[in-house]
């Protein structure tokens, strides 16, 4: 959450821009504003092509790290010719790390850790976060990354790469405006971590306000 915190609440001049989705379906806007989010936050700095100096800059300046990091970011941004590639796994895995004996056992880990999941608790649907999500690659529109479907990673071995994330269903709370999501994302062969999130919609853009991690290799 330090680098989230950093990133959002900076005082830069230049602020790290939003690719708000405009979908009308509601699940598909989720997964998009999702992965908007994902992508600078929890996939390193992979997503911005060649290797920067960007450790370099984190340790001896915090500031100018994030200032040059939000450059980077802004010139990215709706620049397709420049984006790397995100894969999302809709094919390889049926259920998510939940989908196994201890499903409960971690549903109930859920509830006792994060304050704001027990809104969740009585939720039928609450399973639902073992199950993967019926998004597909087509079906994202994002302004940083392009979305391959995980099936074409050997067509596309020779680019550049982000990682692989899988989705579960959404499980929302009564008024619509709040849900969790289960996310597996793995960054190439080197990093590898699955966590609940939870998001709310705020100025028609679902924003991510907290999450837990489950595993992390």
């Amino acid at each position: 959450m330090i680098l989230l915190s950093s990133l959002l609440l900076t005082n830069c001049k230049e602020e790290m821009k939003s690719c708000v989705s405009q979908s009308t379906d509601t699940n598909v806007k989720l997964y998009n504003d999702l992965t908007d989010q994902l992508i600078p936050i929890f996939f390193g700095e992979d997503y911005l092509g060649k290797k920067r100096y960007f450790d370099s800059l984190r340790v001896h300046d915090e500031d100018l790290y994030i200032e040059e990091r939000t450059k980077a970011h802004n010139e990215l941004f709706n620049n397709p010719e420049k984006f790397c590639n995100l894969y999302i796994d809709s094919t390889k895995n049926k259920n998510t790390y939940f989908g196994t004996d201890n499903t409960e056992v971690y549903l109930r880990r859920i509830k006792r850790t994060k304050d704001s999941f027990k809104d969740f608790s009585n939720s039928p649907d609450i399973k639902k976060l073992s199950t993967r999500s019926s998004i597909k690659a087509n079906q994202f529109n994002l302004c940083t990354a392009k979305v391959l479907d995980l099936a074409e990673y050997d067509k596309h071995t020779n680019e550049c790469e982000i990682g692989v994330v899988y989705f579960s269903e959404i499980v929302f709370d009564p008024s619509k405006r709040r849900a969790l999501v289960f996310v597996d994302h793995r960054i190439k062969n080197y990093f590898h971590r699955n966590a609940v999130f939870e998001l709310r919609l705020h100025d028609n853009y679902w924003e991510i306000e907290d999450f837990m991690l489950v595993s992390t290799s």
